[in-house]
Parts: structure tokens; C-alpha cells; sequence
């Protein structure tokens, strides 16, 4: 069936009459294109759309600060609630349930509808983070930013989907670009808040300052969002009571062995990356034991998927099989996974270099990381906006932002390891946002150009899990090996201490003769380098999983073209 086209405009004395019958072949066009029986009425307009959009990019933004803020305020937090040994668990605690309910939420919001779903996930947020300003203890901290995780994770997959939602398919860049702009808006503004309040002995507030912001949120989207939205302007519609949704025969829908498989198998493959090789030794029975339930786990959650899709019933995967044999869509999963390595790592190494070398304060190191997250962003809306105006296949951009981000990555390598920092470590930060900025502009637009229409929600999810899980393998892989490098070269000054004491000891260093301390800056250098050559080699692996999203003859594009 060919697409309709738009015809030229004839030279006529009634100038406004054509204009308007132009309008009308435009909005005809729309009408086809995107399957919609009544453009006006399918989405929201004006005002209304606009605020729901705030809402969500206001979601997006609270919960990559979270993600951030912990990093620069950590310290006075375990000077202050006194658990040096189980700091790692206030960053462990949150990604795991973060990463394993990710999934999960947007299949709830598929049964109980986005809109209160979206509240749901965001009170869970703001509760518990007024839980973690108030805890009194470490224990409660973590557990607070555990139940804080859960939340955050129901946030950004409903919100993603939302956005898809909201506007048709030739508006979807303009979305993405506020969405990859606010989280990455949140990226930069977390530290600043971390370093600020732990500067100023209120750490507190790197938690409590989500309650005012996350409450007024809710009542924005509770009284801007319909409550059947996504399907407010469908008149074969009609919405189910809270009694038929929550039937035997709606709650059958629930993929509820998946739901415990993913969690099982998120929670024992997070807890093992993240703390293997620091209070679990890789080759301790615990690490191993692990690893071998999360395979057993994660192979059980892939036949419980396969055996669910295969069968014509009630019960809806969280992860269809169809998924497997949707080559593109497994391609863009893979560039998610891979892409969140790079910038996982670098919020992380950028201001501990800056710390370390050049003896910056936390708020100074997280001052020093803003060209780095601010290329992301801008880089995301330009490429978002470009695609919108030019109909340039999405995989040439996926392409283009992996060899930058590679050569990004290639010149932190060739860093002076002398125990310094020069200023072109800034040349380095811009080089590789811009190439982490095409790849995340890209890869959140992909799900609806890839995905059926009934999977939106779940491929919402599944993008950010792989992201998520992407960024916690080469956390764990560059952690491990910038340890092994300290310990290894480090032997000498600090003796055979424990892992997890490195990092304090190397932070002692000030206190050592000048020509130790020298010895200590040069083995950070060439620690830092180590880490980002691994960074490379990954980054290098992005490069080939292109050739899984290219389709040869028929590229995605954000707008497809009219056939003439």
C-alpha cells in the first residue's frame, strides 16, 4: 500500500484557500502514517501534553541524581552512620533492585494502566528517599536505598513509555531529546549536589531534597495525566473498573514466574559483580556459588519466556520470545548493554582523578565532570533534532558515535601516567560525550521503531535493564582490574592489605614522604590508564554490533520515507 503524498502547492488567486487545503492534505498524511483515526484526539495537545512531558523528564532527571549523588557524598555518610564495611552496599543495595524491577513495572503499567502505575513508582521514590535523609544508622540507609531502587526502576521505564506515548512517530526526537537531555541533566547536576552537601556536613540533603520535588511531581501527572491514557482518544476503547483489573482473569496476565526468575537472576549476577573481588574474593565458594545460581537462574527465566510465548495463553512474557528473532531490536539491546559500560565507568573514574592527582574536593572533582555530561546532552538533542530534519538512517549515527566514543576513550589512554594531570584531559571528556551522546540519543528512540506496538512497554524496560546491566559488568571488570593494578605496585608501600582497604590507604597517601606520595600518583596514573583501555576495547565491540541493527535496502529511520 503506498503512502500518501503531499501535493504541490498550485498558483491560485485565492492564496488562503490553498493554504488550508494544504493543511488538510498534511493532517491527512499524519493521519495515515501513524494509524491514527483522529490525529487531534489520539494524543494529548497543547498545555496538557507539555506538562505530562515535565513530569516524566522531571522523573528521568531524580533518578540519575540518584544514581550520581552517592558517589561525592559517600564519605561523610560513613563518617557520620559509622559502617566503613558495608559502604559499598548504599551504591549495591539500590542498583539491585533498580535493575531487577525495571521489567517488571512496565509490564504492571500494561495491566494497571501508565497513569497510576507512574504514581505508584514515583511515591515508592520520594517515600524512601526521605527514609534514607532520616536514616540513623547504616542499616537503615540501606535498606532504604534498596526499597528506594525498586521505585526509581518503575520511573524511568514508565516514563520512557510515556514519552513514545505522548506525540506520533515524526515528533519521537523531540521527546528523546528531553528525556536523554533531563537524564543527563541529572548525571551532572548529582555530583554537584553530592560534593555541596557532604562539603557542608548535610549529606542529608542529597536524599531529602527529592520529597518536595518528587510530591509536587505526582500531583503535576496525577492532574495533567488521563486516566486511560495511552488510549484517551480511542472510541473503541473502554477503560476496565479497578474490579476487572484486579480479577483472577486480569492478574493471570501477570507473568509471575518470570517476575521472581528476572529478580532472582538480576539480584545474585548484581551482588556478585559488585562486590567480587572486594568483600567476596572471585575464587571464594560464595562468588562461585553465585555465579552458578544466576546462570541456572538466568537459562530458567529464558525457558519460562520461550515456553510462555510459544503457547497461545493468557499469560503475557515480560520477555517474548519473538524478541529473539527480531534481529534489529537484539542489535539495539546489545548497543544499550555496551553502551552503558563507558559512561558508568567514567562518572565514576573522571572525578576520582581529579581527586586523586590533582587534589581537587569532592564538589571541585564533580565541577571538573560538567563538559563530559553536558556533550552527552547536548550532543543528544542535536542528533535527535537532525534526525527529525533530515530522515538520515539511525544506524549511520550508531556508527558514527562508536568511533568517536572510541577515539574518545583511546586519548585518555595516552595520558601522561606521570602522577599528573594535564588540561587536555577535557579534550577527552568532550571527544567522548559527543560519541556516548549520538549512541544514548539513538538507542532510546529505537524501541517503537523496531518493536510491535503491544511491547512497548516491556521493550521500554528491557532497553534500560541491558543499559543498567551493561553499566554494572564493566563496572565490576575495570574495578577488579584497577585493584589488582594498586595491589600489585602498591606491595611495596602499603603491604599485602585487604582489598576493600585500598582505596582508603591510597587516600593516606598525603600523609607519606613527598617521594612516596609521587610513587603513589604515578601508580594511580597507570591504574586510571588500564581502565580506560579496557573502556576501548569494549567500545570497539560497539562498532561491530552495528552491522546487527543495519537492514540492508530498509533502514530505520525515525520518519520513514513517502513512496513516490
Amino acid at each position: 500500500m503506498q503512502e500518501p503524498q503531499i501535493p504541490p502547492s498550485s498558483t491560485t488567486n485565492s492564496i488562503e484557500g490553498d493554504n488550508i487545503e494544504e493543511k488538510k492534505e498534511l493532517e491527512q498524511l499524519v493521519v495515515e502514517t501513524t494509524g491514527a483515526s483522529d490525529y487531534k484526539g489520539k494524543y494529548l495537545q497543547g498545555w496538557r501534553r507539555h506538562l505530562v512531558s515535565l513530569g516524566c523528564c522531571i522523573c528521568m532527571f531524580l533518578v540519575n541524581v540518584e544514581v550520581s549523588i552517592v558517589g561525592t557524598a559517600l564519605v561523610p555518610i560513613v563518617e557520620d552512620l559509622k559502617g566503613v564495611e558495608r559502604m559499598g552496599w548504599v551504591i549495591t543495595g539500590y542498583l539491585i533492585t533498580y535493575t531487577a524491577t525495571i521489567i517488571i513495572w512496565a509490564k504492571l503499567s500494561d495491566i494497571f494502566g501508565r497513569k497510576y502505575t507512574m504514581a505508584a513508582s514515583l511515591l515508592f521514590f520520594t517515600a524512601f528517599s526521605g527514609a534514607c535523609g532520616a536514616s540513623q544508622n547504616m542499616t537503615q540507609l540501606i535498606v532504604s536505598r534498596v526499597f528506594q531502587g525498586i521505585g526509581a526502576a518503575g520511573c524511568w521505564s514508565i516514563g520512557l513509555t510515556m514519552g513514545y506515548e505522548l506525540v506520533p512517530r515524526e515528533l519521537y526526537p523531540i521527546q528523546g531529546a528531553m528525556y536523554t537531555g533531563a537524564g543527563a541533566l541529572g548525571s551532572l547536576t548529582g555530583p554537584l549536589i553530592g560534593g555541596g552537601t557532604s562539603q557542608h556536613g548535610q549529606w542529608r540533603w542529597a536524599f531529602l531534597f527529592n520529597t518536595p520535588v518528587g510530591a509536587a511531581t505526582i500531583l503535576l501527572l496525577v492532574a495533567t495525566v488521563p486516566a486511560q491514557f495511552p488510549h484517551q482518544g480511542d472510541p473503541d476503547y473502554h477503560s476496565p473498573t479497578w474490579r476487572q483489573k484486579l480479577s483472577i482473569h486480569s492478574l493471570a496476565r501477570l507473568d509471575i514466574p518470570g517476575c521472581f526468575l528476572l529478580l532472582a537472576a538480576c539480584m545474585t549476577i548484581v551482588a556478585v559483580l559488585l562486590e567480587g573481588g572486594i568483600s567476596i574474593a572471585w575464587n571464594s565458594g560464595a562468588a562461585i556459588a553465585l555465579f552458578v545460581v544466576s546462570g541456572i537462574v538466568w537459562i530458567a527465566f529464558l525457558a519460562n519466556e520461550w515456553f510462555f510465548t510459544k503457547r497461545d495463553r493468557t499469560l503475557e512474557p515480560i520477555f517474548p520470545w519473538r524478541f529473539m528473532h527480531n534481529r534489529a531490536w537484539m542489535g539495539t539491546l546489545i548497543f544499550s548493554f555496551m553502551s552503558g559500560i563507558p559512561y558508568n565507568i567514567l562518572i565514576i573514574n573522571i572525578p576520582q582523578r581529579f581527586q586523586d592527582l590533582d587534589g581537587s574536593s569532592p564538589m571541585g572533582a564533580a565541577v571538573r565532570l560538567i563538559p563530559f555530561n553536558l556533550l552527552i546532552a547536548v550532543t543528544c538533542v542535536l542528533v535527535n533534532v537532525f534526525l527529525m530534519k533530515s530522515g538520515v538512517p539511525c544506524v549511520y549515527f550508531l556508527l558514527l558515535g562508536s568511533i568517536i566514543q572510541v577515539g574518545g576513550l583511546a586519548w585518555f589512554c595516552v595520558l601522561p601516567q606521570d602522577g599528573t594531570l594535564p588540561s587536555t584531559i577535557y579534550g577527552c571528556q568532550i571527544i567522548t560525550g559527543f560519541g556516548i551522546g549520538c549512541i544514548l540519543g539513538i538507542t532510546l528512540l529505537m524501541p517503537p521503531l523496531v518493536v510491535d506496538k503491544k511491547d512497548l512497554a516491556i521493550s521500554s524496560g528491557a532497553l534500560i535493564l541491558f543499559r543498567a546491566l551493561g553499566g554494572i559488568f564493566g563496572l565490576s571488570i575495570t574495578t577488579t582490574a584497577f585493584n589488582t593494578y594498586l595491589k600489585k605496585h602498591l606491595f611495596d608501600t602499603f603491604g599485602d592489605i585487604p582489598t576493600a582497604a585500598i582505596l582508603t590507604a591510597v587516600q593516606e597517601a598525603k600523609h607519606l614522604p613527598l617521594d612516596e606520595q609521587l610513587e603513589v600518583r604515578t601508580v594511580l596514573s597507570e591504574a586510571y590508564s588500564v581502565q580506560m583501555k579496557i573502556l576501548v576495547g569494549f567500545a570497539a565491540l560497539q562498532v561491530l554490533a552495528v552491522a546487527l541493527v543495519y537492514r540492508k535496502g530498509d533502514q530505520i529511520k525515525v520518519v520513514p520515507d513517502a513512496k513516490k
